[in-house]
């Protein structure tokens, strides 16, 4: 019979873990974001100014919706209220996939952009600016794989005000997410 001990892994080693896992992913961001400085400043300068599609604002307006809800997800946690937890958890499984929703049409756009203006200027901050979206979309999905598990979680009722680090873990990706995409829209908005 398995020890149950060594099944659980203390919540503290999931933490440090969950900060090693977001400074990784600090280090891929941060280079694809300098790396698109990098291109932009060799650009020449394009006849017109970039034209990010608007919908990238809604987008910004989901992350920030979803990190507030996440945010009541685990304060809801830490004082034991499960019907809130729940709300909030299933609340920002629909903003993180609302965002991906909203995001699809945003890169395609941006797809008609990149070939457009590559044709004529041989210019391809679109197509970058496409694969720089692209990168932090696939990891909402990630994330929102995780959000699901950890509602799920949530619904069986694995979460009490001693042991909620899945939930925690969650809005920790998040948020970090959140901080990203923040950065990362108003450098390509301010730079364009």
């Amino acid at each position: 019979m398995p020890n149950p001990k060594l099944q659980h892994v203390p919540a503290k080693a999931q933490t440090i873990g969950m900060w090693l896992f977001l400074a990784a992913l600090t280090m891929l961001f941060g280079a694809t974001l300098v790396g698109y400085f990098v291109v932009r400043s060799r650009q020449p300068v394009m006849a017109q100014s970039l034209q990010l599609p608007r919908t990238l604002w809604i987008s910004t307006a989901l992350m920030l919706a979803g990190s507030v809800s996440i945010h009541f997800a685990l304060d809801a946690a830490r004082r034991e209220r499960q019907q809130e937890l729940r709300r909030h958890l299933v609340m920002t499984c629909i903003f993180a996939g609302m965002f991906v929703i909203v995001q699809t049409p945003a890169m395609m756009t941006l797809l008609r952009q990149h070939r457009q203006v590559a044709a004529t200027q041989h210019v391809f901050l679109y197509g970058l600016i496409f694969f720089l979206i692209l990168v932090h979309a696939l990891h909402v999905v990630g994330g929102l794989i995780g959000l699901g598990v950890t509602t799920a979680h949530a619904f069986r009722g694995r979460y009490d005000h001693e042991d909620h680090t899945g939930v925690k873990s969650a809005a920790m990706y998040w948020h970090f997410l959140d901080v990203v995409w923040i950065i990362m829209y108003l450098g390509i908005f301010f730079a364009g």
